[in-house]
């Protein structure tokens, strides 16, 4: 006899006592009698063990993919699909060229948010100057002179992904600094296959020019560290309508980037997703949902996508349907 079950015997007759002394009615006495009967024959005990570490062990190994079940067709560059549970366990369910440096584009915007979001008052006004106006491609329709608090103006960077809104962010302490606070977060977090270039994840003016990159991998550890550590920021990612006020007045509409918003097909809640695009990076997009039966979140990324809101559908849905929960 092993000493573990030693030990598991006597603390059984050890409780023995006590446990009757609070149990008198006959059924009791029947449970009594059938763990004396346990502790009188170890291999009945040993047994009932394997067992429970068994389904703890099966328990602990979900979500299990399903015998049988056939990878999906992504067409992206690059996918990657992690489970990540309540205690901050992970589990990878998908991946595709997890590993492959690509442009994110305006992925960049989760990381400007983190790095506001941790340093600035989130009170703290910024004024819109010309010099953030003057980004190209922006979607935000801010003005010259507009002020917002700095937690007012995550809702267009991040819903409209507005390039004017991340200009003016760096502005605050200067771009090279805000650069810099950037890339100590890839650092921080063990990043190691990113790195950014300006915060808006636009494509160099130049060619060859340096360009904001990641890998899918990468970027889903960043959206899963931001969901559990700073969830206000997918709360925002989560809405997909909302009015922008400018000193308590009506500046303009917000209308989320994000079309997956709109599905209401999903077996789960939707936690928050971000998209970019740009002719270098294609198609680019993060999506989060609650995982099944609520034990944590699905965080989902495809990179150098064509289209990505199919390919991210077709990610998805496998996730749901291939694995046992």
């Amino acid at each position: 006899m092993t000493p573990n079950i030693m030990f598991f015997l006597s603390a059984f007759l050890l409780s023995l006592p006590v446990w009757l002394g609070f149990n008198t009615s006959s059924g009791a006495l029947s449970e009594a009698f059938f763990w004396k009967e346990m502790t009188e024959n170890p291999a009945i005990l040993q047994a009932q063990l394997i067992q429970a570490r068994l389904q703890k062990q099966v328990l602990e190994e979900r979500p299990i993919l399903k015998s049988g079940t056939l990878f999906p067709e992504i067409q992206a560059k690059s996918a990657f699909s992690l489970f990540l549970d309540t205690e901050e366990n992970t589990k990878v369910l998908f991946e595709k060229g997890s590993e492959q440096r690509l442009p994110i584009a305006s992925l960049t915007k989760l990381m400007t948010a983190l790095v506001a979001v941790k340093h600035y008052d989130p009170m703290q006004h910024i004024v819109i100057s010309s010099r953030a106006i003057a980004e190209e491609e922006s979607l935000g329709q801010l003005r010259v002179g507009d002020v917002f608090p700095v937690q007012d103006l995550l809702y267009p960077l991040l819903m409209e992904s507005s390039n004017d809104a991340a200009a003016a962010l760096t502005e605050v302490v200067g771009k090279e600094v805000f650069m810099e606070l950037m890339n100590l977060e890839t650092r921080e977090l063990g990043l190691s296959n990113t790195y950014f270039f300006n915060p808006t994840g636009l494509d160099p003016d130049i060619p060859q020019g340096p360009v904001n990159y990641s890998t899918s991998r990468d970027m889903a550890m960043l959206a899963s560290y931001i969901v559990q550590t700073y969830p206000q920021i997918f709360d925002i990612l989560a809405i997909s309508q909302r009015d922008l006020l400018e000193k308590g007045t009506f500046h303009h509409t917000m209308k989320n980037t994000n079309e997956l918003l709109s599905f209401e097909e999903w077996p789960t809640p939707i936690v928050g997703g971000k998209t970019g695009w740009t002719p270098l990076a294609q198609g680019t997009l993060i999506f989060v949902l609650q995982s099944p039966k609520d034990q944590g979140y699905l965080v989902n990324v495809v990179l150098g996508a064509e289209d990505r809101f199919s390919q991210m559908k077709t990610l998805v849905n496998w996730t749901y349907d291939s694995f046992l929960w």
